[in-house]
């Protein structure tokens, strides 16, 4: 047994950061989830060993790890310009969406249930209102977005009614990387209906780009811990003072009695020290996510022939650290499978359902041919990153497509008209 596993010092001497290098690997999806930052996992452990107990208690045990919510509450209000009342803690993003989507169709049936949200949000949304459709208690709208993966405001603002009570559209898109500008869709919303309500997901925003509600517009706001160097299994919705919104998850007080269950204490503890973390470094990640983003977009084009990038080329308009690609005349779940073997870990727009690759709902939303859309990887940059890993991907990517290729019973050469729009941007 390690020496450490049975050392008698305390649990914060144990406590070792889990690097984007581990020893010949390279992880390259941020996008998903981040490594918990060493910070974030120290404020954490006394909630973990010493102050467990139970925050709805009246004795003076449970009363401090309720004070260490009130003010876990507090910071992460103060780093989206909102107030503690205005913040519920869940359980993550899906559960964040689903109670804003759920929660404001149930609160607002009296005005209507039309509800307008975009082909590409994340499925925490999308499978959410498709749901309430079958069920006949929402009639909803999809927008769809541009070719390179963004929102028009204009667009939104057409599909507005009299009974629109929701506007659910994501910050960012997280395979895309297209950023959208909530703020103005929300000044055309309200220009047309100033009741309509405003939700954004902001799960791949709040790290990267700082968000403040006032400034964006919004009522409703979904973030989450685990894409900022936080623990997993908490997050947060804000709701603007005087939402409508009926709770989903019933049977207790917590939350003001909008989401019933024992608060995670550790974990939001840890959600606000992971945010504080990211305010202190914003500019510092934003500026190396950036460099190491940019020399991907600007070179694997260059070494892989019918290859291309998806989404905004200009970086402003584009997550931070995010690159998305398409190869052509070859799965992504292949490459993926064959990188990981070479000890780089990704991700792909596509998912294998039942022996099939499908195409991302994402990538096929914005116009993208199928079988292209099969070929999509996405590398999301984080702190750990160097500008060696994106050299040693471009060298490894690269005979990984070739070598796929020349398995392909068909040419591989000459892409389909359809292919060329894309191709050629």
């Amino acid at each position: 047994m390690r020496s450490d596993l049975t050392s008698d010092q305390p649990p914060t001497s144990k406590v070792h950061y889990a690097p984007t290098r581990l020893d010949h690997r390279i992880y390259l999806d941020h996008a998903a989830t981040t490594p918990p930052d060493p910070a974030v996992i120290e404020s954490m452990i006394p909630y973990l060993t010493t102050h467990w107990h139970n925050p709805s208690s009246i004795y003076v045990e449970a009363q401090h790890t309720r004070r260490a919510i009130d003010q876990a509450r507090t910071t992460v209000a103060h780093h989206i310009g909102a107030t503690p009342d205005e913040i519920i803690f869940t359980s993550g993003g899906s559960e964040s969406d689903t109670l804003a989507v759920r929660g404001v169709l149930a609160a607002t049936r009296s005005l209507g249930k039309h509800l307008i949200t975009s082909a590409i949000e994340h499925h925490a949304v999308l499978d959410t209102v498709e749901q309430l459709q079958r069920d006949g208690l929402a009639d909803v709208t999809l927008i769809t977005p541009g070719p390179d993966g963004q929102i028009d405001p204009t667009s939104v603002a057409a599909a507005v009614r009299a009974d629109t009570v929701l506007v659910s559209v994501m910050h960012a898109n997280n395979e895309l990387g297209a950023l959208n500008d909530i703020a103005a869709i929300a000044q055309q919303v309200r220009e047309v209906n100033p009741r309509t309500l405003i939700h954004t997901d902001a799960v791949q925003t709040v790290a990267h780009l700082g968000i403040h509600v006032n400034r964006l517009g919004i009522d409703l706001l979904t973030f989450t811990a685990h894409k900022l160097y936080g623990p997993r299994g908490v997050g947060a919705l804000y709701v603007r003072n005087g939402t409508p919104l009926q709770p989903q998850i019933i049977g207790g007080g917590q939350e003001d009695r909008r989401r019933a269950g024992t608060e995670n204490t550790p974990a939001i503890v840890g959600f606000a020290t992971a945010l504080e973390l990211a305010a202190d470094r914003r500019e510092a990640d934003l500026i190396h996510e950036r460099t190491l983003q940019q020399q991907l977009i600007d070179e694997l084009p260059k070494l892989i022939p019918i290859s291309t990038i998806a989404g905004p080329r200009d970086l402003t308009n584009r997550l931070p650290g995010n690159v998305s690609a398409l190869i052509g005349f070859v799965e992504g779940e292949s490459i993926l499978v064959a990188l990981d073997l070479a000890g780089i870990a990704a991700s792909s727009g596509s998912a294998c359902t039942t022996g099939s690759v499908e195409p991302s709902h994402v990538l096929t939303a914005i116009g993208i041919p199928d079988d292209l859309a099969r070929g999509s990887l996405r590398f999301s940059f984080g702190r750990g990153n160097t500008t060696e890993d994106v050299d040693h991907l471009l060298q490894t990517l690269p005979p990984i497509v070739q070598r796929l290729r020349e398995l392909s019973p068909l040419p591989t050469t000459e892409p389909p008209p359809t292919w060329l729009p894309w191709l050629s941007t």
